[in-house]
């Protein structure tokens, strides 16, 4: 009878939510290192508005994206790592920096931290901070948090190669707001 017991309550166990939101499950998301993103991205800021072609390569440390805006107006390239940046803009013109924030304020009018999105076009809470205000779904994948000052939300997800990755995205900081809508995913791209 003792071994009955004991075996009914071995299936029973809880668990105890992590301390840490960012060590919740992910589908094994966080090892997917080289990846490429296609879309659209949707800015705007005060009464202003923004949108172009999305495309994000991620290998490894270095990130590349690329910013084709509508009607021939041209392409903004940004690539980089966590040293350094480089941005060429649609006229040809070459900037380079040591960070992509203040380099895309200037040359864009608006910046998203690039090293944390990484993360979070991932549907991943970037390792430099603590969020908080975390929800996730039926999945236990992430549907939104506040980051960094950012509020962080994954609105809609497809499943590529066995991960359900985000397809579309929000991101708000004060009067910033980031809509992007994923069309292609590309994993272990080079």
């Amino acid at each position: 009878m003792l071994a009955a017991l004991v075996a009914g309550c071995a299936g029973q166990a809880t668990m105890s939510p992590p301390s840490d939101p960012r060590s919740q499950p992910t589908g094994g998301i966080e090892s997917i290192k080289n990846w490429r993103a296609e879309g659209r991205v949707a800015i705007q800021r005060a009464n202003e508005g923004w949108s172009a072609k999305l495309r994000w390569q991620k290998n490894a440390n270095t990130y590349q994206l690329r910013l084709i805006a509508p009607l021939g107006r041209g392409t903004y390239q940004i690539a980089g790592d966590s040293k350094r940046v480089v941005m060429i803009t649609p006229n040809g013109d070459y900037f380079e920096s040591s960070d992509a924030r203040s380099l895309m304020d200037e040359q864009l009018g608006w910046s998203i931290p690039l090293v944390g999105a990484e993360y979070w076009l991932l549907g991943l809470a970037a390792p430099d901070s603590e969020p908080s205000s975390v929800m996730r779904d039926d999945a236990g994948l992430l549907k939104d948090m506040q980051q960094s000052g950012w509020r962080i939300s994954v609105l809609k997800r497809v499943h590529v190669d066995g991960f359900d990755l985000p397809a579309k995205l929000y991101f708000h900081y004060q009067d910033l707001k980031v809509r992007i809508a994923i069309s292609a995913w590309s994993l272990n791209a080079r």
